[in-house]
């Protein structure tokens, strides 16, 4: 199983994002393993998706938030940090198309949903 951390980050968008944060994960020994960014020229915003493999990392959790800290602040940045090993609650609801259920369950069971489920609703 994959043991990543993924950091989701949204800011006012300027020069200096992306290598800020890609020389902030090199500092820390991070191998990144995908990153996506995105530009809303009409409201002048950066987002990014940036997913790093935790093997080498030298930071846990609680000190990640304090060592970027300051890359946050000066980017005035909103960010949230996932981690691959917290599997996220999922509810299914399903109708009568019985195979798009028996799909869903398929790809739970060969873990290519990293998920938690919490319910199933089946409506007839």
């Amino acid at each position: 199983m994959k043991n990543s951390a993924t950091l989701l980050i949204t800011c006012p968008d300027t020069k200096g994002i992306v290598a800020a944060i890609a020389d902030f994960l090199y500092q820390h020994n991070a191998n990144i393993l995908h990153a996506d960014q995105h530009q809303d020229a009409e409201n002048s915003l950066f987002l990014m998706r940036v997913e790093w493999d935790l093997k080498d990392f030298s930071l846990d959790e609680a000190s990640f938030a304090e060592a970027f800290q300051g890359i946050a602040k000066t980017y005035k940045m909103t960010w949230e940090l996932k981690l691959s090993k917290d599997k996220p609650l999922m509810a299914i609801m399903v109708s009568q198309y019985d195979h798009c259920l028996a799909d869903l369950l398929h790809r739970y069971k060969i873990t290519s949903f990293n998920v938690k489920f919490l319910s199933l609703l089946v409506i007839i």
